[in-house]
Protein backbone atom coordinates (compact mmCIF):
# COMPACT_ATOMS: atom_id res chain seq x y z
CA UNK A 1 0.00 0.00 0.00
CA UNK A 2 0.99 3.23 -0.58
CA UNK A 3 1.11 6.27 1.76
CA UNK A 4 -1.86 7.61 0.78
CA UNK A 5 -3.88 4.27 1.60
CA UNK A 6 -2.20 4.06 4.95
CA UNK A 7 -3.24 7.69 5.73
CA UNK A 8 -6.85 7.15 4.26
CA UNK A 9 -7.24 3.55 6.10
CA UNK A 10 -5.88 5.48 9.44
CA UNK A 11 -8.40 8.43 9.14
CA UNK A 12 -11.47 5.81 8.28
CA UNK A 13 -10.00 3.30 11.70
CA UNK A 14 -9.96 7.25 13.97
CA UNK A 15 -13.44 8.42 12.43
CA UNK A 16 -14.95 4.56 13.12
CA UNK A 17 -13.61 4.26 16.54
CA UNK A 18 -14.59 7.46 17.32
CA UNK A 19 -18.12 7.04 15.53
CA UNK A 20 -18.40 3.39 18.38
CA UNK A 21 -17.62 5.65 21.40
CA UNK A 22 -20.60 8.62 20.71
CA UNK A 23 -22.74 5.82 19.09
CA UNK A 24 -22.19 3.52 21.69
CA UNK A 25 -23.83 5.98 24.31
CA UNK A 26 -26.32 7.07 22.17
CA UNK A 27 -27.09 3.72 20.93
CA UNK A 28 -27.39 2.23 24.15
CA UNK A 29 -29.76 5.05 25.62
CA UNK A 30 -31.76 4.61 22.14
CA UNK A 31 -32.15 0.80 22.05
CA UNK A 32 -32.87 0.57 25.92
CA UNK A 33 -35.39 3.46 25.43
CA UNK A 34 -36.73 1.00 22.49
CA UNK A 35 -37.05 -1.75 24.11
CA UNK A 36 -38.61 -0.58 27.38
CA UNK A 37 -41.39 1.14 25.53
CA UNK A 38 -42.21 -1.73 23.27
CA UNK A 39 -43.55 -3.59 26.43
CA UNK A 40 -46.01 -0.54 26.40
CA UNK A 41 -46.95 0.20 23.26
CA UNK A 42 -46.53 -1.07 19.60
CA UNK A 43 -42.90 -2.13 18.65
CA UNK A 44 -42.91 0.50 15.42
CA UNK A 45 -44.07 3.43 17.66
CA UNK A 46 -41.40 2.77 20.06
CA UNK A 47 -38.81 2.47 17.42
CA UNK A 48 -40.17 5.68 16.39
CA UNK A 49 -39.83 7.54 19.41
CA UNK A 50 -36.30 6.28 20.22
CA UNK A 51 -34.98 6.73 16.99
CA UNK A 52 -36.24 9.87 16.92
CA UNK A 53 -34.24 11.05 19.98
CA UNK A 54 -31.31 9.22 19.13
CA UNK A 55 -31.49 11.24 15.65
CA UNK A 56 -31.48 14.70 17.24
CA UNK A 57 -28.32 13.59 19.37
CA UNK A 58 -26.89 12.21 16.29
CA UNK A 59 -27.13 15.24 14.00
CA UNK A 60 -25.87 17.66 16.22
CA UNK A 61 -23.29 15.59 17.78
CA UNK A 62 -21.66 13.46 14.99
CA UNK A 63 -20.35 16.06 12.43
CA UNK A 64 -17.86 17.37 14.69
CA UNK A 65 -16.74 14.70 17.13
CA UNK A 66 -17.04 11.79 14.79
CA UNK A 67 -16.05 13.21 11.14
CA UNK A 68 -13.86 16.29 12.23
CA UNK A 69 -16.23 18.30 10.17
CA UNK A 70 -18.54 21.81 10.59
CA UNK A 71 -20.62 21.06 7.87
CA UNK A 72 -23.05 24.34 6.15
CA UNK A 73 -26.91 23.94 7.02
CA UNK A 74 -27.63 22.21 3.89
CA UNK A 75 -25.22 19.32 4.49
CA UNK A 76 -26.57 18.49 8.11
CA UNK A 77 -30.16 18.58 6.53
CA UNK A 78 -28.79 15.75 4.17
CA UNK A 79 -27.18 14.04 6.96
CA UNK A 80 -30.36 14.62 8.74
CA UNK A 81 -32.81 12.95 5.65
CA UNK A 82 -30.50 9.70 5.68
CA UNK A 83 -31.27 9.45 8.75
CA UNK A 84 -35.22 9.19 8.08
CA UNK A 85 -33.95 6.60 4.86
CA UNK A 86 -32.40 4.67 7.49
CA UNK A 87 -35.17 4.89 10.05
CA UNK A 88 -37.64 3.78 7.15
CA UNK A 89 -35.22 0.65 6.57
CA UNK A 90 -34.87 -0.04 10.80
CA UNK A 91 -39.05 0.38 10.55
CA UNK A 92 -39.29 -2.19 7.60
CA UNK A 93 -36.82 -4.74 9.84
CA UNK A 94 -38.96 -4.62 12.86
CA UNK A 95 -41.92 -4.98 10.88
CA UNK A 96 -40.26 -8.31 9.29
CA UNK A 97 -39.09 -9.33 12.17
CA UNK A 98 -41.73 -8.60 14.78
CA UNK A 99 -44.63 -9.27 12.54
CA UNK A 100 -43.80 -11.89 9.90
CA UNK A 101 -40.69 -13.86 11.76
CA UNK A 102 -42.51 -13.13 15.35
CA UNK A 103 -39.03 -13.34 16.82
CA UNK A 104 -37.91 -12.40 20.32
CA UNK A 105 -38.39 -8.98 21.18
CA UNK A 106 -34.56 -9.02 22.57
CA UNK A 107 -33.77 -10.42 18.85
CA UNK A 108 -35.69 -7.80 17.09
CA UNK A 109 -34.16 -4.41 19.31
CA UNK A 110 -30.60 -6.24 18.74
CA UNK A 111 -30.51 -6.84 14.80
CA UNK A 112 -32.67 -3.45 14.34
CA UNK A 113 -29.67 -1.65 16.58
CA UNK A 114 -26.85 -3.16 14.63
CA UNK A 115 -28.37 -2.74 11.05
CA UNK A 116 -29.13 0.65 11.69
CA UNK A 117 -25.97 1.52 13.36
CA UNK A 118 -24.10 0.56 9.92
CA UNK A 119 -25.90 2.25 7.85
CA UNK A 120 -25.51 5.41 9.79
CA UNK A 121 -21.74 5.38 9.77
CA UNK A 122 -21.51 4.38 5.90
CA UNK A 123 -24.18 7.08 4.95
CA UNK A 124 -22.95 10.05 7.30
CA UNK A 125 -19.26 9.32 5.88
CA UNK A 126 -20.36 9.32 2.67
CA UNK A 127 -22.24 12.50 3.38
CA UNK A 128 -20.14 14.23 5.57
CA UNK A 129 -16.95 13.72 4.18
CA UNK A 130 -17.69 14.29 0.61
CA UNK A 131 -15.22 16.24 -1.14
CA UNK A 132 -18.05 19.06 -1.41
CA UNK A 133 -17.92 19.35 2.21
CA UNK A 134 -13.64 19.46 2.66
CA UNK A 135 -14.46 23.16 2.17
CA UNK A 136 -16.67 23.44 4.80
CA UNK A 137 -14.61 22.16 7.85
Amino acid sequence: MDRRTDAGLVEVAGQAGRFVVVGLANTLVTGALFYMLAFAMPPWLAYTIAFGLGVGFAVAVTPRFVFLVRPRAQRRAAYALWYVVVYVVGLGLVHLLDDIVRADRGQVVVLTVATTALLSFVGGRAILMSRASQGES
